[in-house]
């Protein structure tokens, strides 16, 4: 069993070695079969990159680019620079001139509240789905409003009954006019006007006072609303006239306006179709006429023939250049002259220095001198040194052999040369250009066809427009024919009536506020008993008018709520309202268009309702023309100006002559170029010259030098050292001298010998090169130029001259677009049309109807406070009407002689204050006991005790209680027995002198009034 189990396992061990061998085949097949399918998928993705890439190769070796090594597009300088090759048209912009009438100030925002109210009441409470019954406007002419027969005839049953909350409001109107006349007969007849309570006055002095008060307020309160009321009458009756009054002088501006924006319009579309076309036209032409010259051109700078030119201007400028070397030779002698004076100047100085420092002067400042002013290397400046000059003679020599073999003339011979290739390219394209120009001038009158089509077709939309909006504006003109006359005298009436009222009202209020109480004697001008009175006025006054102003506030609710359905509310429901739909007049566009059957038969009418919607969204002319298929704009782009754009442009040619044996320079006169260039001329350049052309001479300056020099002279002391001072002294002088005659003369030779060098430069290099290398450049330029034209020359040109057409086309069509989008967005904005119709509905609606909605609303609004002022100038006039004689309020105990009572005061109740008689003025005070003193006061106001009873009376007796006398006598009851409703007499006493004056009365108790008033 052990060797069986033994012989078991190996087997098992190779079977799983096996099975993992096996798994492994596979999964390497199965990463063979996967790389396969990549390395076949690059594959085919390869060839078709490779076949996608191929034309794109294959054009970029023909690309513009290619032309010319490390440029872009064509080749040129200008293309570099960001400048297109041919340049695209400047258009001018139009600049409109139109100046629309100014419209009259709006009305008064103050009613705009008032209209709202209106608009509310006739749009929310009293709509309708269904139209206004038939009757009452009918229209004219299909575009014009009026009032219809029921209206003239007053019959308003069918008005209310379709309206019925309105009915209810001129049931309530009615039956208000009716019932106040009787109202009023009954007030007057029952003499309810003089039917007042009395009451007892100074029992109810503070309830009287307090509901007078009240009262007022309502009063007052009531009369704000009639002036609310009465403005807003006055205000809207204005309206209504000036509504009338601006009907043609609102047509005139209409008129002048749809004028003005019809020339708008019409010189917008010129100015697109013809001036900018112009504009165009006149750019391409001059293109055309010079596109020889510009071919050429480019065609030198692609080529870079331009070298030529480039030789051409050295060489011409040789004999300049020679001047200005010969000149540059004088002054380096003179430089040389002069500098080696200065530079043995400085030495002798540097050396008579030294000998004096070393021999006659051994001081340390000495030392320190010679040390700090650096006068060792005064003389090592290489501005002094002219040892590395060139030698300028040699150049004047190259320059003269160069001037006297003529070299100028060989670049001159190679621009002939080149010049013929120009008059080849001129030749060619007089075949081309003038068919272009042709087609140019036939695409002048297309244009002009089309201009003048639109401006037709735009005139009739707008004059038509125009005309219906006129006749429109003429709506409920027998508004005015039957009601204009009387109907202002009768407005003007009833706010008088009201304003009348009014005034009386408030001078009543006034009088009962500001007045003095009625006290049934002697009472004054604007008192109480005046309100009083003229509140009785105006209750009259009401009870006459109201009537008459409630019947003209309802028949200008009626007429208002019938224009106000007929005018105003078809703009709020234009599509549903019956109204709007009969006055959607059509326009009729066919006889503005050409004689065009085709045309004809597609044209549809246009209605009112979509032109104004069509301004509403503030589109313009050509959208609204557009979306009623009267007009497309962008019908433009189908016209075709230039016929060869139907053709194949790649087969045009604008160019096909042999340039194989163009020649720009032969050999011989490239030889004669290499001579030139190795020409004792052949190494100059200015920077040979600058290193040496310097103006700082010495390291120091010389005038510093000489101060320094003067000042060490002058520290010395005399005696002992008098040799080192004359001599320090003498090289300050010698130093200062050789400054001002050799330094300026020589920093002038300098910076003039600069300025020639630079000159020179400027006239025979190229690229700031050196002569050798300028002309070496621009012969192998010319050399490669030369190939260039053999060898590609007629390609490039027929490249550009197809690019010429190419963009011909393209202004072409940027032209026609630019027209589409000018028409499109700024050509005919239609807001002055909107501008224009609106204000002929506003002359409607918001001139005529809100006014005279505003009007019964002022005037019903004064009707009905009419009411409540009734009953609140009743009862306040029975306020005014209580007297209020003179009083005496008594204390609960009596009244003690000398005590400090409170007395009525008579006077208190004249000057408006109640002032206590023990608490007045001391000088008034005073003057009362002395006035006291010198006569007897009487207090028996009794009408029953005549005169002389009370001044005869009990005269010789004693002075008890009872006599006249006694101080006892003024605190009895001095109340009569009876009351004749009328105040108590008073008499002076028998032994005062008579007198005019007023008395002070005594005090006294007043019952009251009875019940009987």
């Amino acid at each position: 069993m052990g060797e069986v189990a033994a012989t078991v396992e190996p087997l098992a061990a190779v079977k799983s070695k096996s099975l993992r061998s096996r798994k492994r085949r596979q999964r390497r097949r199965r990463q063979i079969a996967y790389l396969a399918i990549c390395g076949l998928s690059v594959a085919i993705f390869g060839f078709a990159l490779a076949t996608l890439i191929r034309p794109t190769t294959a054009q970029d070796n023909d690309a513009p680019g290619s032309w010319r090594k490390g440029y872009v597009g064509h080749g040129t300088t200008h293309e570099q620079l960001g400048q297109p090759h041919w340049p695209p048209v400047e258009y001018t912009a139009y600049r409109p001139t139109t100046n629309y009438s100014k419209a009259p100030p709006p009305p008064t925002s103050a009613m705009n509240p008032i209209f709202n109210f209106t608009h509310f009441l006739y749009d929310k409470i009293l709509y309708r789905e269904e139209p206004i019954p038939e009757g009452y406007i009918v229209v004219k002419n299909s575009d014009t409003l009026s009032l219809g027969p029921k209206v003239e005839e007053n019959d308003w049953r069918d008005l209310l009954a379709h309206y019925w909350l309105a009915l209810i409001w001129v049931f309530i109107l009615v039956l208000l006019i009716i019932i106040i006349p009787f109202i009023a007969v009954c007030y007057c007849c029952f003499c309810c006007c003089r039917r007042c309570r009395q009451g007892c006055p100074p029992c109810t002095s503070k309830q009287d006072a307090q509901r007078r008060f009240c009262c007022g307020i309502c009063l007052l309160i009531l009369i704000i609303g009639l002036i609310f009321g009465i403005i807003i009458a006055f205000v809207t009756n204005k309206m209504i006239d000036s509504g009338f009054a601006e009907t043609s002088e609102t047509m005139k501006r209409g008129s002048e306006d749809t004028c003005t924006y019809l020339k708008d319009v019409s010189d917008h579309v010129y100015h697109l179709m013809m001036n900018n076309y112009e504009e165009m036209e006149t750019h391409v032409l001059d293109q055309l006429t010079h596109a020889h010259r510009h071919i050429f051109l480019d065609l030198s700078d692609t080529s870079e023939s331009n070298s030529l030119a480039e030789m051409e201007r050295v060489l011409e400028n040789m004999p300049e250049a020679l001047e200005l070397m010969r000149q540059v030779e004088k002054m380096e002698k003179d430089l040389r002259f002069y500098g080696s004076q200065l530079r043995d100047g400085v030495r002798g100085i540097k050396r008579d220095v030294n000998f004096a420092v070393a021999n006659l002067c051994q001081l340390q400042m000495c030392q320190k001198f010679l040390i700090s002013s650096n006068i060792e290397h005064i003389d090592s400046s290489q501005c002094l040194h002219f040892d590395n000059l060139p030698n300028t003679k040699e150049f004047v020599e190259g320059m003269e052999t160069i001037v006297a073999n003529k070299y100028y003339a060989i670049p001159q011979r190679g621009l002939e040369r080149l010049k013929k290739v120009s008059d080849k390219v001129k030749t060619q394209l007089s075949f081309v250009v003038p068919p272009m120009m042709r087609d140019l001038t036939k695409g002048r009158t297309i244009f002009r066809e089309q201009a003048t089509n639109v401006r037709n077709i735009v005139e009739g939309v707008l004059s038509d427009i125009h005309i219906k909006t006129l006749h429109s504006t003429k709506s409920f003109e027998d508004v005015y024919d039957r009601y204009g006359h009387d109907r202002n005298v009768v407005s003007l009436i009833v706010c008088l009536l009201i304003l009348l009222v009014l005034f009386i009202l408030i001078f009543a209020l006034l009088c009962g506020c500001f007045g003095r109480r009625r006290t049934g004697y002697g009472d004054e001008c604007c008192s109480k008993s005046t309100g009083a009175t003229c509140l009785l006025l105006a209750i009259l006054l009401i009870f006459c008018v109201f009537s008459i102003i409630a019947l003209v506030g309802l028949f200008y609710f009626m007429l208002g709520m019938v224009t106000y359905q007929g005018a105003c509310a078809p703009l709020r429901d234009q599509e549903n309202n019956t109204i709007f739909r009969q006055l959607d007049a059509s326009i009729d566009l066919n006889h503005f268009l050409p004689a065009s059957e085709s045309t004809k038969e597609m044209m549809q009418p246009l209605k009112m309702s979509s032109a104004i919607k069509a301004c509403r969204a503030n589109q313009t002319i050509f959208d609204m023309m557009r979306q009623h298929k009267i007009y497309d704009i962008n019908d433009l782009t189908r016209i075709k100006v230039m016929t060869h754009a139907q053709e194949n442009t790649d087969s045009i040619k604008v160019f096909d002559e042999d340039l194989s044996t163009v020649v720009l320079l032969t050999q011989e006169e490239r030889d004669e170029l290499n001579a030139a260039r190795d020409s004792k001329l052949a190494k100059y350049h200015s920077s040979l010259y600058l290193p040496s052309l310097c103006t700082q001479f010495t390291p120091m300056n010389l005038n510093a030098l000489s101060e320094q020099l003067y000042k060490l002279s002058n520290d010395l002391e005399y005696p002992a050292y008098g040799w080192a001072k004359v001599s320090f002294w003498n090289e300050g002088l010698n130093t200062k001298a050789f400054y001002r005659n050799f330094v300026p003369k020589l920093t002038s030779l300098v910076e003039k010998m600069k300025a020639n060098l630079k000159k020179i430069d400027e006239l025979i290099s190229y690229e700031n090169n050196d002569f050798t290398n300028t002309i070496k450049i621009l012969t192998a330029t010319a050399i490669n130029s030369e190939q260039f034209i053999q060898k590609r020359g007629k390609d490039y040109i027929n490249t550009l001259g197809s690019n010429l057409t190419q963009s011909i086309d393209q202004m072409i069509d940027d032209y026609i677009d630019m027209i589409i989008k000018e028409a499109n967005e700024s050509v005919g904005h239609c807001a002055p049309l909107s501008y224009i119709y609106y204000r002929g509905v506003d002359l409607i609606c918001h001139r005529i109807v809100d006014p005279i909605n505003g009007f019964w609303v002022g005037i019903l609004l004064c009707a009905l406070l009419f009411l409540p002022i009734l009953f609140v100038a009743h009862r306040l006039m029975c306020l005014y009407k209580k007297i209020y004689p003179y009083l005496a309020t008594v204390g609960a105990a009596g009244v003690v002689e000398g005590g400090s009572d409170y007395l009525y005061d008579a006077y208190s109740e004249r000057d408006r204050e109640h002032v206590p008689l023990a608490n007045v003025p001391k000088k008034r005070r005073k003057a009362y006991e002395r006035r006291r003193e010198q006569q007897d006061y009487f207090e028996d106001a009794s009408p029953s005790v005549s005169r002389g009873n009370r001044s005869g009376g009990d005269r010789g007796g004693g002075g008890g209680d009872g006599a006249p006398g006694s101080s006892s006598m003024r605190y009895n009851d001095m109340a009569p027995t009876h009351w004749d409703h009328e105040p108590p007499r008073y008499h002076n006493p028998p032994a005062a002198p008579p007198s005019s004056e007023y008395e002070r009365p005594p005090p006294y108790y007043y019952p009251g009034a009875s019940e009987q008033d």
